[in-house]
């Protein structure tokens, strides 16, 4: 399966409309499509987000976990809330514990 498809399989949120430059961009950042999905799950819509999560040590796994934490109020997952602004990568790793 090839990251177009990965990003077209989860909807209008992975690609706001234009799956062919989500792609490109995830392609750009060094992810595979496996690498792709799995960030997409944990609701990660940005690469660079994805990519700035990977390098604090946070997997995607991690990055699944709901919080209420950030500067915006609302429940959503940790990498949501690091890919739109709304907790910074420093405190993500803090509250999933990475190293």
């Amino acid at each position: 399966m090839s990251i177009r498809q990965v990003i077209e399989r989860h909807g209008h949120d992975a690609h706001e409309g234009d799956p062919d430059s989500a792609a490109q961009a995830w392609e750009e950042a060094g992810f595979n499509a496996a690498d792709v999905d799995e960030w997409l799950h944990a609701r990660c819509f940005d690469p660079a987000a994805a990519e700035d999560l990977a390098d604090a040590g946070i997997t995607p796994q991690m990055a699944m976990m709901k919080t209420e934490a950030g500067s915006a109020d609302y429940v959503d997952t940790v990498a949501f809330k690091v890919a739109t602004g709304d907790l910074e990568v420093d405190e993500a790793r803090e509250l999933v514990g990475a190293t």
